[in-house]
């Protein structure tokens, strides 16, 4: 995959020190070895215009910088299998389909959209075992189990099985909180061109405040539009 970044990106590179380039680079190092049709780990879609010092530090696996940070990838997956099995080709489909078949494509959307509530999510993080109900499972078991039950539905309903594609066209973070000092990566996949265009870095601490994540929109979709001036390879040392 073709790594690119915007004059923006590249400016701020050049300002880092060299442990902290280093620690960036490999980041798009990551992202260009996986190519088009994986994610990079940690990264995500659902991007905050404004983190507050607190929600921005690293902090241990069970603070709520971790949490806000494994619910905005699971989120994302969650989504993107909903907005599959809610367009009207899969729901046409339903209509069609015997008793049986139904009744499972149905129970698979119902588990995955209970698992996509945030209210369910956030009581049960609270409460535990309060309610009776099972404790929330890990992150990454969340995501495969929603993939499961995605996969049941399509099979269910006749389709051939396929997992989702990594990237859609929308914006994507890639956060660093650990060692200090923390800093994102907002950046862009667009799988046609196999391309990848990293347009702001910033560091996630007391001196951020501002609209970032609207202004590496902008840039972003007038880059897809053929608006954005010149762009060049990512700097690497």
């Amino acid at each position: 995959m073709q790594l690119l970044t915007t004059d923006v990106f590249a400016e701020w590179f050049a300002s880092l020190d060299d442990a902290s380039a280093e620690d960036v680079a490999t980041s798009l190092d990551v992202v260009e070895r996986l190519g088009p049709t994986q994610a990079a780990p940690g990264s995500r879609e659902s991007l905050l215009w404004y983190e507050h010092p607190y929600v921005s530090r690293f902090l241990p696996t069970d603070s709520l910088a971790w949490d806000l940070e494994a619910w905005g990838c699971f989120r994302d997956y969650a989504k993107q299998v909903l907005e599959k099995l809610e367009s009207p080709r899969f729901t046409s489909r339903l209509g069609r389909l015997g008793p049986g078949e139904a009744h499972r494509a149905l129970h698979a959307i119902k588990d995955i959209r209970r698992a996509a509530d945030p209210r369910i999510r956030w009581t049960l993080k609270l409460t535990g075992d309060s309610l009776g109900l099972a404790p929330a499972v890990r992150p990454e078991d969340a995501c495969a189990e929603v993939r499961r039950r995605f996969l049941d539905a399509l099979d269910a309903a006749g389709f051939q099985v396929a997992d989702l594609p990594a990237h859609s066209l929308a914006l994507r973070e890639l956060s660093r909180r650990a060692p200090a000092p923390a800093f994102r990566l907002l950046y862009g996949v667009d799988v046609e061109r196999e391309t990848a265009l990293f347009v702001l870095g910033e560091w996630l601490n007391r001196s951020y405040y501002g609209d970032s994540v609207r202004r590496a929109e902008q840039m972003w979709r007038a880059f897809l539009a053929g608006r954005l001036p010149a762009v060049e390879r990512a700097p690497l040392r």
